[in-house]
Parts: structure tokens; sequence; C-alpha cells
């Protein structure tokens, strides 16, 4: 009896597990208010996930950086998805920033932060590694000056993109 019981709470607790690690399943808009579900965010290959808000400057200082990221990985598949979680009201002061930073990534609303509490969100800005099947690989709260350069290194792992110093000790151990 008590083994039937432990192996129901272990069963409990790898599903419960499992849906940590897979980005749930919701709708979200974009800013001209088209309904976009999110398991067609990644279809086309691995992404990056950004919640952020106006008020959040650290939040403003890591976009510049994902916008490079998204035009410098575009070719290999890889996209940057960006969703604000500021107030209904909010709405078109989001799209007047976006459109004066002229980010290259598309830049969806999740106005009640649903979608954002859904993938365990906390802490802004919040970033998600997603492989194309819908799997978070790994997750970030909060920014730096120089975390930039990790999340590239984790993006370049993702798309099995070998680094400068990878392919030199490759070609030391050849000799």
């Amino acid at each position: 009896m008590k083994l039937k019981f432990v192996l129901i709470l272990l069963a409990a607790f790898t599903i419960s597990q499992a849906a940590d690690t897979q980005l749930p399943q919701t709708k979200i808009k974009d800013l001209k208010n088209k309904v976009v579900k999110t398991q067609s965010l990644y279809k086309d290959g691995p992404i990056l996930i950004n919640f952020w808000s106006l008020s959040c400057e650290p939040c403003k200082k890591e976009m510049v950086h994902l916008d490079k990221f998204h035009q410098q990985y575009a070719e290999a598949g890889f996209r940057i998805m960006s969703i604000n979680i500021d107030s209904p009201r909010s709405a078109s002061k989001v799209k007047s920033y976006v459109k004066s930073q002229k980010y290259s990534f598309p830049v969806f609303l999740d106005p009640r932060a649903e979608f954002f509490r859904k993938t365990g969100g906390k802490v802004m800005p919040y970033v998600l590694l997603v492989n194309k099947s819908g799997e978070i690989i790994s997750r970030h709260m909060g920014y730096n000056p120089g975390d930039e350069k990790k999340l590239e290194a984790e993006i370049r792992e993702l798309l099995g993109i070998k680094s400068t110093d990878q392919k030199r000790e490759e070609k030391a151990l050849e000799k």
C-alpha cells in the first residue's frame, strides 16, 4: 500500500515537473490586435521570449541586445518574441514606444500578465529560451549589463553554433 502511494506521488511530481518545462498553450495578441496561439510561436524553430513593461528600465536596456540577437541569428532559424505586460490602458504607449525603437522582432501584449505568470514569471525582465519542441530550455530573471554575453552563449548552444574558442580547441585536438 505504501509503495503504491509513493509511486503515485512520484508520478504526480514527474508530471508537474514536465509541465513546468513545456511552454504553456494559450493565446496572446500582437500590436495589431491579431490573436496568436503560443504553440505557433516556436513551430519554425527555437525562440527567445522576453517579458517586459514600459516602466522597467533594465527591460529596455536588455531589448537593445535582444534586437541584435534577433537579426544576427535569424538565418539560423532563431527568433525573438517580445511580450509586454502593461495594462490595457497603456497599449497605445506600448505601440508608440515599440515604433520609436524600430525593433526587428514582433511584440505581443499580455495585459493581465496571465502568460507571464503561467511561465513562472515573477521579476522583469523575464526571458525564456524555448526549443522547437516548445520545451523551456532556460529562464533568466532580471538584467544586469553583461548578462547578454551568457544569454548569447546559450542561444549559440541551442542553435548548435560553436564559439571561436570551441573551434580553436577542436583544431588543437586534431593536431
